[in-house]
């Protein structure tokens, strides 16, 4: 027996992961799907830690990615899926640094759902074909700044990335504030770009 909870604000789109969810015996396996849950993010309380699912199906589509950190912390062991009709690559890597192991969009995984709930039972990770080629892309291309820029470059650069100022880089690397400013001057010019906003937008493909 599969226990299972779903949070998704579309009443339909639950209803929907329910039916392909108990229509086809997960997997073919003739393993029965216990739907503990199904709600929306609102109604999510911490009286649902007592039920530990075995896998959570979560839409982050109308919430913060935030939402998977605080699943992992109510539910510890369980396994969280990601479905949803966002593709884009920062959204994606956010959900598994926040603790998602498996990512589908729902307009064209649905039909694999089954496939991969047993996969990520089984601890593997399912990942939309779409999305997987997005985070192919944006590893050569980080690849390519990579090559492109030096190591010290490449650290104030993901400084900036990370949101830090240009005093709080030249304090974490012991650097003067002008010497940070140099650096940046490099990196704007290597990358072929005039602003912070640019980096970000380059880094974050």
């Amino acid at each position: 027996m599969i226990r299972l909870g779903i949070i998704d604000n579309d009443e339909k789109a639950r209803s929907n992961i329910i039916e392909i969810l108990k229509s086809n015996d997960v997997d073919r396996a003739n393993i029965p799907v216990e739907i503990l849950f199904e709600t929306d993010k609102s109604s999510l309380a911490l009286d649902f830690k007592l039920l530990s699912p075995d896998i959570v199906i979560l839409d982050i589509e109308h919430q913060d990615v935030m939402a998977v950190e605080k699943l992992k912390q109510l539910f510890p062991k369980t396994e969280i899926i990601i479905l949803t009709h966002l593709s884009d690559v920062k959204t994606v890597r956010k959900s598994f640094r926040n603790g998602a192991v498996s990512y589908l969009l729902k307009q064209t995984c649905m039909e694999y759902l089954n496939y991969a709930v047993m996969t990520t039972l089984d601890q593997g990770s399912y990942i939309s074909p779409i999305v997987n080629r997005a985070l192919i892309n944006q590893a050569f291309i980080s690849k390519k700044y990579e090559d492109l820029l030096t190591a010290r470059e490449l650290q104030i650069a993901n400084g900036i990335m990370e949101g830090l100022s240009y005093k709080m880089i030249a304090e974490q690397y012991k650097i003067s504030l002008d010497t940070v400013r140099i650096y940046i001057k490099r990196v704007y010019r290597k990358l072929n770009i005039n602003s912070k906003g640019e980096l970000i937008a380059q880094l974050s493909l």
